[in-house]
């Protein structure tokens, strides 16, 4: 909490430094500087009444310090400035809150290195998921998919040369062109051929 350039440690001297900081503002409005008579009065009211107890208020009395001395008087004749704080308690109670104050957990470092190693692992096991994944949509042969590419082709074209086969026997019939027989019917007819002479022979 910053107030006129001085950084506070808490609420209330921050809120102390400000209604102070209003005074002096109405003071520079309304006081007349060139009557010494009246700065000296000013100066000795302040201190009789504690007006000012924080280092804000401490700067202008500075300041009305340095215009009377620049106007005749002189240090001894001047009332020292008190300041309403003890400073070297303060810093005793900062080493006190400094010993009491609980330290702070220590990050195990092989527990980091081991959430990163499990971070790392996930990022590399979703990476193949996906490599899979795509490789198996892929229309292009690869590893993965070669079985069913090669099946597929192979269907594609038994497919082709049974239409084919179905175009010429169309053609045939229109032009009456006795058709062979298919290819595993030649097979069998042979065999059956081949199975009848041997008969004939045996009976012979």
């Amino acid at each position: 909490m910053i107030v006129d350039g001085f950084i506070f440690g808490t609420a209330s001297d921050a809120e102390l430094a400000r209604e102070e900081a209003s005074r002096i503002e109405y003071l520079d409005a309304n006081m007349n500087y060139a009557n010494i008579s009246k700065v000296m009065q000013l100066y000795d009211k302040a201190l009789d009444t504690k007006m000012f107890r924080t280092p804000v208020g401490w700067k202008y009395m500075g300041k009305l310090k340095d215009i009377l001395l620049e106007n005749g008087y002189v240090a001894e004749e001047l009332r020292p400035i008190p300041l309403y704080s003890v400073f070297a308690r303060i810093e005793e109670d900062h080493s006190v809150l400094e010993r009491i104050r609980p330290a702070k957990k220590k990050v195990d470092p092989y527990k980091r290195k081991y959430a990163i190693a499990v971070m790392v692992i996930g990022i590399l096991l979703v990476t193949v998921i996906a490599m899979f994944v795509i490789a198996m949509k892929s229309e292009t042969p690869n590893m993965i998919n070669y079985r069913n590419a090669i099946i597929n082709e192979y269907a594609d074209w038994e497919q082709d040369i049974k239409d084919r086969e179905d175009v010429v026997r169309q053609k045939e019939r229109e032009l009456s062109i006795p058709s062979p027989l298919p290819h595993e019917e030649q097979k069998a007819l042979e065999e059956e051929m081949e199975k009848n002479s041997g008969e004939d022979a045996t009976d012979e």
